[in-house]
């Protein structure tokens, strides 16, 4: 399916505020960076001190001197031992910072994508941010780590030759530098390129890693269809693009290093000219001049270096810019200062557990307002109203209020706005405007982490995770005993498939719960909802894709599960919801209709109609399924 979601657009140059806020996860490691900054350091005064020890043996052997010979000979050799255990440090640091760099930088972006609200995932694919916290995380990290110290080598290592060369001979270094000016200009033109290519690419990477997920957590749907050949035709255009862009960004930075290089061999065969004449007129010793070229030799090797990092670093521009696009994004629904004021003051004054660490996420549970209310005793919306999009508003004024232990079911047409007071509940989304009050304090003014713990919530399609049976059901409250799960599991009648199973509670249940029936699926989701134990227990169609058998023993469960608990139940099969306190006929965003089973059946409105269609419609089914 072709992608259509948000992507950014950056047309900048260079920008290195951006850069700057990256090398804050390279600071964390100062105590590495200092020993890594005098490897570096070392590396390139060792580099530039091999010339001078190689003109000493020049000049030794052409005097005749073997005792100079020796001496610098083995001065060479020292040299070359300490360039080999400073090479090995500079791997050593420089592995671990990188390693750690990238493992901080996509700890902070898994951490950031936690805190977002729903409505930024409903603009942007899965594809797209796992684009972010990975292959945008490795190239800046490994810029940071390798880049980084590989520049400030070549810096040093351009000062130290250039000492040498002006030291040996004004004139001739000047001739090796004229080559510098036409190199920078060249720079800056090419690096312009690339840096726009650069970004053509990782933006048509997030594409085609948004496409790669999507082409394969939908194959059932595309084998299906048969759109096997329609989806690859789709891919391969992306395909083609980032080809194209590919090869574009990798012809402008291969270029860019034939020119360095070309630049770099006229100005050592400039100064090997002009050196060598002085030579003739033994203006200086034979060591000397072959000091002087391979200086100038040299000294185009950490140019070359650096413009290999420049590049690198345009083309991780784009990069950076999405990466920390991304971290600097503040998620909508958040606590309030005050809350989060509150909360750090409930925490400080908590008592420290026994293995010296404050449990600030039970306190944050426990946490409703300042005189840490935990009970819900109501829930009121008020006046609410609420848009996915601008000017077209799902909820339209809409009141309700729901008393403790009561068990509100909402039924009506799809798209009449059922699921989304369910979200507005649970605030994955907030009110456009009104408000929704527990125990007459807005729910905003309350923590977030409070409100969404005291939440148990089943869907209609329900997650398991990578794991065992055990595991997935303890995902509910992870401290749980394996008798607590077991309890749960049996609560909602599952323990009979779970112990059918090949390995009972341990048994695999595979990527999302692929190895579980969808009905299997549904039961473990209810049990992990029950171990949670929440005030407020949410179901939006969760018996909707379950065989009437299997909807049976979930409903035995969840009679006794919603028992003293304030509830809310949107519902498929409107014969679940017959001993509901309260059913709401919900449309076009209004309460249409409201009362028990037995009164709306009475009333012969909505409800009636929208029951006996289905009830009707479920005898002929069964009357089907016997013939």
């Amino acid at each position: 399916m072709t992608q259509t979601h948000l992507e950014e657009e950056y047309s900048g140059q260079l920008n290195l505020r951006q850069w700057a806020g990256t090398l804050k996860y390279a600071k964390a490691y100062w105590k590495y960076l200092i020993p890594l900054t005098f490897c570096t350091s070392m590396l390139a005064v060792l580099d530039s001190s091999s010339a001078l020890l190689l003109r000493g043996i020049i000049d030794a052997a052409t005097a005749g001197d073997a005792a100079g010979v020796l001496r610098y000979g083995i001065g060479l050799a020292v040299l070359v031992t300490g360039l080999g255990i400073n090479v090995w440090l500079y791997i050593m640091f420089s592995g671990f910072i990188s390693n750690n760099v990238s493992h901080d930088i996509r700890r902070d972006v898994f951490g950031r994508l936690q805190e977002l609200e729903f409505a930024y995932y409903d603009r942007r694919p899965v594809g797209w941010l796992i684009a972010r916290a990975t292959s945008d995380c490795s190239r800046i990290s490994r810029l940071l780590s390798w880049g980084l110290m590989d520049f400030f080598w070549g810096v040093l290592m351009m000062f130290a030759l250039a000492g040498i060369m002006f030291y040996i001979n004004v004139k001739l270094a000047l001739i090796v530098f004229a080559v510098v000016p036409p190199l920078v200009v060249i720079s800056i033109i090419i690096q312009r390129k690339i840096l726009a290519s650069s970004r053509a690419v990782r933006k048509t990477n997030s594409q085609i890693t948004a496409s790669f997920n999507e082409g394969i957590s939908a194959v059932r749907t595309t084998k299906t269809l048969v759109r096997e050949a329609e989806g690859l035709e789709e891919f391969q255009e992306l395909s083609h693009t980032m080809y194209g862009h590919s090869v574009r960004n990798a012809l402008q930075s291969a270029l860019y290093m034939p020119v360095v290089s070309a630049l770099g061999a006229t100005g050592a065969g400039l100064a090997l000219w002009f050196g060598g004449l002085n030579a003739m007129n033994a203006s200086f010793s034979l060591g000397t001049m072959i000091l002087f070229i391979n200086c100038a030799g040299l000294f185009f090797g950490p140019i070359h270096e650096m413009a290999r990092i420049l590049t690198d670093v345009y083309a991780c521009q784009a990069s950076v810019e999405r990466v920390l696009t991304l971290l600097a994004t503040e998620p909508q629904i958040k606590d309030s200062p005050e809350v989060v004021e509150n909360i750090r003051r409930v925490v400080s004054d908590r008592e420290i557990t026994s293995d010296g660490k404050s449990n600030a996420n039970e306190t944050a549970r426990d946490y409703a307002d300042d005189g840490g209310e935990r009970e819900i005793r109501t829930i009121e919306f008020r006046d609410v109203c609420f848009a996915y999009k601008q000017g077209q508003n799902v909820l339209q004024n809409f009141n309700l209020t729901v008393h403790a232990g009561q068990t509100i079911a909402l039924a009506g047409h799809t798209g009449g706005g059922k699921s989304t007071i369910v979200a507005l509940l649970c605030r994955f989304y907030e009110p456009t405007s009104g408000q929704i009050l527990i125990n007459g304090v807005d729910y905003r003014q309350r923590s977030l982490h409070w409100l969404q713990s005291n939440l148990g919530i089943v869907l209609q399609t329900p997650h398991l995770f990578s794991g065992t049976v055990r595991d997935n059901i303890r995902y509910g409250r992870l401290k749980a005993t394996d008798d607590e799960v077991a309890q749960a599991a049996r609560l909602v009648n599952s323990e009979e498939f779970i112990l059918g199973l090949e390995k009972g509670y341990e048994t695999e249940v595979g990527q999302g719960g692929n190895r579980l029936s969808m009905g299997q699926k549904q039961l473990l989701s209810f049990a992990r909802a029950v171990l949670a134990d929440p005030q407020i227990f949410v179901m939006d169609e969760a018996t909707s894709s379950v065989d009437t058998q299997t909807e049976r023993l979930i409903q035995r469960g969840v009679e006794q599960l919603l028992h003293g608990r304030t509830s809310f139940v949107i519902a498929h099969r409107l014969s679940t919801i017959r001993s509901a306190t309260r059913i709401l006929v919900i449309d076009n965003g209004k309460i249409v209709e409201q009362g028990s089973h037995h009164e709306l059946i009475q009333h012969r409105g909505r409800y009636f109609e929208l029951y006996t269609n289905q009830f009707t419609q479920e005898k002929e089914e069964q009357l089907l399924h016997v013939k």
